[in-house]
C-alpha cells in the first residue's frame, strides 16, 4: 500500500469515526466529544462556553496517563477513564487522534465503545 492510499485509509476512518461520534452525541448522558489530530480538531459539546475547560482536561488526562505508564514501564497508552462525583470522561488514540468523550456518570463507557466499534 503506498504512503498516499495510507493516508486515504487513515482519512476515511477518521470521517467514519466522525459519523459514529455525531450518532452517539445526541444519547442521553453524553455531554461532547473532543476529536484532535496532528493538523486539526474537532469539538461538540453541549455547553460550548465550556470549550477550554474540556480540552484542558482532555489534554491534562492524556498526559497524565502517558507519564504514569512511563514511570512504571507498562506499555502504551489504551485508553484512560477519569470519573467524578457526577461526571467522567473516556480518553483514547485512535488512528493518531486523540479522542475525548464527557458523559454523566452513569453512561456505560464499554458500550460506548462497542457503538464506536473501538474495542
Amino acid at each position: 500500500m503506498s504512503a498516499k492510499s495510507k493516508s486515504k485509509d487513515n482519512k476515511d476512518h477518521i470521517e467514519v469515526l466522525q459519523e459514529k461520534l455525531q450518532g452517539i452525541k445526541g444519547q442521553e448522558g453524553i455531554i461532547g466529544y473532543l476529536l484532535r489530530g496532528s493538523n486539526s480538531a474537532s469539538i461538540d459539546l453541549k455547553d460550548p462556553t465550556k470549550i477550554i475547560d474540556y480540552a484542558v482536561l482532555s489534554a491534562t488526562a492524556f498526559e497524565v496517563g502517558q507519564d504514569m505508564l512511563a514511570m512504571l514501564e507498562i506499555g502504551e497508552l489504551d485508553s484512560v477513564i477519569m470519573e467524578s462525583e457526577s461526571t467522567k470522561i473516556l480518553s483514547m488514540v485512535v488512528n493518531n487522534h486523540r479522542l475525548s468523550i464527557f458523559m454523566e456518570k452513569s453512561v456505560d463507557h464499554n458500550k460506548l465503545c462497542k457503538d464506536l466499534d473501538l474495542t
